[in-house]
């Protein structure tokens, strides 16, 4: 309910998956095969209607469009969805040639997270390869005609211990007494010191390209960042969260605006090792709160993000998030209220999948570590989760073949590819600190 009612013109509640891929891509056989794999996800074939002041989901009547090298008619292949009339899925390809395609799936957020996107792709590309999809943990049924219902585990992952309602009302207050400061919205000069120094890759060669930038680390690079992580005593995603945390503050030091405290939304998988199941929403969300001088040297600002990831995943504090909608939901005014409310809850997203081909699960081939559906080859995958108005930057992580990748939605600069590849480039000098050297 939350992700439908906060979807805007500007900021669609949609998130991206890209795959890279190599080798004699047929369309015929792409789009037989998101039908075939579309069939297995009812959400992502389901259209949205109303029922009692509350969005409901119809039963499932329609598909995911694939838009084949769609022309370059201004921003026509990543509108925003109109649920009322199609599916919540698109995946649009761009080729270069004959060998070389980005095939992107733009994905609404209602319908799914990223874990369960990875796995809706998973199971495209054996449908392309012509093999069987993993099978489901569970048969689930659709449920129609009612309000959308949170499916959620009481406990993450990682259920230790089960939050207590001291700890929810701790979280709860620690979470409305911070306030995080955003993202300046900044024009760069072309003499600005942000142009200095490594920058993201280049995206937009192509005039249809999606509206973010990424940076690959090849696997030597990603090697020392992790290694460097390790000797720290953390893992890569807090270091790669500390960086963010600590770019957002020479961003806005660099835009000639005072530098407030950092907030970092994290999105949590709280299914269990191994749970496979129809496309949904099955997370929750835990806040990261740091102030200006607790940012001020990047390995304790790691170690302490360390500790906090450790403690929100031993106490499921995850879902403490979910808790506070429940209550809201019982009036659907109130998320939208809070939707519309013009604060800066949170600074940044940093949304970490790990490796898309253990969350995709196809079961095609491999190729030098990476997946081979029939005779293509994946080179990389890429991501990133949705952008909030006021959250002017999103990061999606993911490490695929070995190597490293950040994903960055942007909209704190004029062009939002050039402010993604800035912020990326700030992000980027910081993990170098981390690790002692030019990774």
């Amino acid at each position: 309910q939350l992700m439908l009612i906060d979807d805007r013109p500007g900021h669609p509640m949609c998130f991206f998956l890209e795959n890279f891929v190599a080798g004699p891509l047929r369309e015929d056989r792409l789009r037989e095969a998101v039908e075939t794999a579309a069939r297995r996800h009812p959400l992502l074939r389901s259209r949205v209607g109303f029922a009692g002041g509350r969005p409901v989901w119809l039963a499932p009547d329609t598909l995911p469009k694939v838009l084949w090298n769609p022309p370059a008619d201004g921003d026509a292949p990543w509108r925003r969805f109109d649920l009322h009339r199609e599916s919540g899925a698109r995946i649009v390809v761009l080729s270069d040639g004959d060998q070389r395609h980005r095939v992107v799936f733009q994905i609404h957020h209602s319908t799914c997270d990223g874990v369960a996107g990875c796995e809706f792709m998973g199971d495209i590309w054996a449908a392309y390869a012509r093999i069987e999809p993993r099978e489901f943990s569970q048969p689930r049924t659709m449920r129609t005609g009612r309000p959308a219902e949170d499916t959620t585990p009481a406990t993450a992952s990682h259920p230790a211990s089960p939050p207590t309602s001291t700890d929810e009302a701790r979280e709860a207050w620690a979470f409305a007494s911070f306030l995080p400061r955003p993202l300046a919205r900044t024009t760069w000069r072309s003499d600005s010191p942000a142009q200095t120094g490594p920058t993201a890759t280049e995206p937009r060669l192509d005039p249809r390209s999606p509206p973010y930038a990424w940076l690959d680390f090849d696997e030597a690079s990603t090697d020392r960042l992790r290694a460097a992580a390790a000797a720290g005593g953390v893992s890569l995603n807090d270091s790669i969260v500390a960086a963010t945390m600590r770019a957002a503050v020479a961003w806005n030091s660099l835009s000639g605006r005072r530098p407030g405290n950092v907030r970092v939304t994290m999105p949590v998988n709280l299914r269990r090792p191994g749970q496979r199941e129809p496309a949904e929403n099955n997370l929750g969300y835990a806040f990261l709160d740091r102030t200006v001088a607790q940012c001020a040297e990047a390995r304790t600002l790691a170690t302490s993000i360390a500790t906090a990831t450790r403690w929100i995943l031993d106490h499921g504090a995850a879902a403490c998030f979910l808790d506070a909608l429940a209550v809201l939901a019982r009036r659907p005014w109130l998320l939208r209220l809070i939707t519309r409310v013009p604060l800066c809850f949170s600074t940044l997203v940093v949304s970490n999948i790990g490796d898309p081909s253990r969350r995709m699960r196809s079961g095609v081939g491999r190729v030098n570590g990476r997946d081979a559906p029939a005779d293509l080859v994946i080179q990389g995958c890429v991501g990133v989760p949705p952008l909030r108005p006021l959250t002017r930057a999103s990061i999606g992580v993911t490490t695929y073949g070995g190597c490293l990748s950040l994903c960055c939605l942007c909209s704190a600069a004029r062009d939002p590819h050039e402010g993604a590849r800035r912020f990326l480039g700030l992000v980027r000098q910081e993990l170098d600190l981390m690790a002692g050297g030019a990774a």
